[in-house]
């Protein structure tokens, strides 16, 4: 397992045929719209085309960023910015920096996925930041991405994070 850590841009997306990095991504451009429900105890992810609406980088600030390395060989590494929403196995969400080294967050398959390692650092350089042009109904549905193949939240989902329902929010 990998114990490098590289710049947060590159982080893939999952976009409707493949994966696109997330410094490439513009205004109009389709990505993979994620929604969760909770059957029986498991998470079912779903997936939905949408656009892009807002992509920026706040290029040379210093940022709170949250380094992390997963329990996988493929990709066993995220770098995000400590507001950034995950989906737990228990269906609720917390923020990056809410996170801890061996807590489970959920992958592409809706199966748990063991934090190795976390640390909170500056960070100065790019953090980028995209959104859905989904509708903010108090829901993470359609707010939330696939970055390395883990269900984190979009733009909208961070600045409205703290209106979800409280029985969503760990």
């Amino acid at each position: 397992m990998k114990n490098n850590f590289t710049p947060a841009t590159n982080a893939l997306i999952t976009i409707p045929r493949g994966l696109k990095p997330i410094d490439h991504f513009e205004k109009g451009d389709a990505v993979s719209a994620i929604s969760v429900k909770l059957y029986r105890g498991k998470i079912k992810l779903s997936s939905s085309k949408a656009k892009i609406s807002f992509s920026t980088g706040n290029q040379y600030q210093s940022n709170k960023m949250v380094y992390m390395t997963l329990h996988r060989d493929d990709t066993p590494y995220l770098v995000c910015n400590s507001n950034l929403p995950f989906l737990l196995p228990n269906g609720k969400y917390t923020r990056a920096d809410k996170l801890f080294s061996g807590q489970e967050i959920v992958d592409k398959n809706g199966k748990s996925l063991k934090i190795d390692n976390l640390s909170i650092k500056k960070h100065k350089g790019e953090a980028r930041q995209i959104s859905t042009d989904i509708k903010w109904d108090n829901t993470p549905n359609g707010h939330l991405l696939l970055i390395n193949d883990i269900v984190v939240g979009d733009f909208i989902l961070q600045v409205y994070f703290d209106q979800l329902p409280h029985e969503m929010i760990q």
